[in-house]
């Protein structure tokens, strides 16, 4: 937890600030940061009809863990689907979810300062709400990996006992899934929202290929990182049309900027 907090901290002081070239711009993108974060973990975490999706996403994957579902799946995959072909094609995410959430953020943090050196507002737009999905699903995915306790494939079965272990979410699933999710939101066309929902589950997959999370705890991870964008993209549409007063401090005194977004 005390590492994922500081990759978070150190993400929101170098991105939230980036590119913006004087004191007044960077309050305001300072504020602009902070209130939406705090809209996002409100609507994530006090928000009743997202607790009930919430419920019901680890309602379904109870069932899944704590019968024999999910040893049937992982039997039947192991022994009949995976190969040396999908063994390569799933090399990309042997590393730790530690490792590939840094990946993520240096993504985020490059396409960011790219979309504002490029004026293109769409990368940025891409960076920023993956970057915010990405913390504001955080605690859910400790508090949910831990509380459910449940074992890797190879340590034992999937079976929820809290604080047993840490395994009951993929890390893997809900820090690749982000990306392609918050893309897939973006996309007005069906077919790209098709193909970028598809991608979004080749981190899952791969560690149900490498036999390291069970079918529940893959599943889980994903609906995650789909309940985190929503999260965002519910925040972001609330903010359009609203106008926005800020104070920031001029030379001569204060300067009042009034802006609002179409």
């Amino acid at each position: 937890m005390i590492v994922f907090l500081r990759i978070g901290l150190g993400l929101v002081v170098l991105l939230l600030p980036l590119g913006h070239r004087c004191v007044a711009e960077d309050n305001g993108a300072i504020s602009r940061g902070y209130e939406a974060v705090t809209t996002d973990f409100g609507n994530f975490y006090l928000d009743r009809g997202n607790l009930t999706k919430l419920g019901i996403g680890v309602g379904v994957a109870a069932v899944f863990a704590n019968t024999e579902m999910d040893q049937y799946i992982r039997d039947k995959y192991q022994n009949s689907t995976r190969s040396h072909v999908t063994d390569q094609a799933t090399k990309i995410f042997n590393i730790s979810s530690t490792e590939l959430a840094l990946v993520a953020g240096t993504v985020y943090i490059g396409t960011y300062g790219a979309g504002l050196w490029l004026h293109n507002p769409t990368m940025v737009e891409w960076a920023t709400n993956s970057f915010r999905a990405t913390i504001v699903g955080g605690p859910a995915l400790l508090v949910l990996g831990a509380a459910t306790g449940a074992d890797r494939p190879d340590e034992g079965d999937s079976n929820w006992g809290s604080y047993q272990n840490f395994h009951g979410v993929s890390g893997h699933t809900y820090f690749g899934a982000v990306p392609f999710i918050t893309a897939a939101k973006m996309s007005e066309n069906p077919y790209q929202k098709a193909i970028f929902y598809g991608l979004s589950t080749f981190a899952g997959l791969a560690r149900i290929n490498d036999d390291e999370h069970y079918f529940s705890q893959v599943a889980l991870g994903w609906y995650l990182a789909y309940l985190s964008c929503a999260v965002v993209e519910k925040g972001s549409d609330r903010q359009e049309g609203r106008a926005h007063v800020q104070l920031a401090p001029v030379p001569k005194g204060l300067a009042i900027t009034v802006r609002k977004r179409y």
